[in-house]
């Protein structure tokens, strides 16, 4: 099958973009499509998304301020599947200018009083639990920082490593199949050596991941009780008293 991915993007403010990806190729190759698989970036309202349409060449129109990898589950109608990924670019001049906010960050947080830093992230349907558990770790004055703290314009993938690579802990709330962001994540905490990586599983019958087999994690019956949660993040990261 000889397939290639297209891309097309327009400018429509400072820092937004419109922006269209699809599949092209030999139109055998196409028919032979039944749906492509979009898997984006999770701080999108509808990370997953699935295109039947044959005749726009399975194309997805978005939009979004941030360049980040695209994964694509192209299957066919004999029903094999193959994964495929697209970093969205926008411009050469938004990567520059990315760099160059990027190092001011950097400049400017090393001028902020020094607190422990968690980085903080899960899958699209234990939102409501992360953002408890971002509360909660707030409340005990801990610098909690995820993908929505990324500043306008980063590159997605370059500027959630640095995130982490900076981190004193890493917690991944996880509740059943990671999805390919948050592996990325968890890969990103491993290959960094971030001090404390805590996986958190939601449930007596959630698997902890064969990345995280070496850590120790948290195990919740209740996602919302996060007092709880909290304590137990804070003992076994930062040794900090609750």
């Amino acid at each position: 099958m000889s397939i290639h991915i297209e891309q097309r993007v327009a400018q429509k403010g400072n820092e937004w973009w419109t922006w269209s990806v699809w599949l092209e190729g030999a139109a055998k190759d196409l028919d032979a499509i039944k749906q492509v698989t979009y898997t984006l970036h999770p701080t999108f309202p509808t990370p997953v998304v699935t295109v039947t349409n044959r005749q726009t060449g399975f194309r997805l129109n978005s939009s979004g301020w941030g360049e980040f990898m695209i994964y694509l589950k192209i299957e066919t109608q004999d029903g094999r599947a193959k994964i495929r990924q697209h970093y969205l670019r926008f411009s050469e001049s938004t990567s520059k200018k990315s760099q160059r906010k990027s190092k001011r960050s950097v400049a400017d947080e090393t001028k902020e009083p020094m607190r422990p830093t968690v980085f903080l992230s899960g899958g699209a349907r234990d939102i409501d639990a992360v953002r408890a558990v971002r509360s909660a770790l707030l409340e005990h004055q801990v610098n909690v920082v995820d993908a929505m703290d990324l500043p306008l314009g980063q590159q997605w993938q370059d500027a959630i490593g640095r995130k982490i690579a900076q981190a004193a802990a890493a917690v991944f709330v996880i509740s059943g199949r990671t999805n390919l962001w948050l592996n990325e994540e968890i890969k990103a905490a491993v290959n960094a050596g971030v001090p404390h990586i805590v996986p958190v599983l939601l449930g007596e019958n959630v698997d902890l991941p064969q990345a995280l087999q070496d850590f120790q994690a948290v195990r919740v019956e209740n996602p919302l009780a996060v007092e709880e949660l909290t304590n137990k993040i804070l003992g076994q990261t930062l040794k900090k008293p609750t």
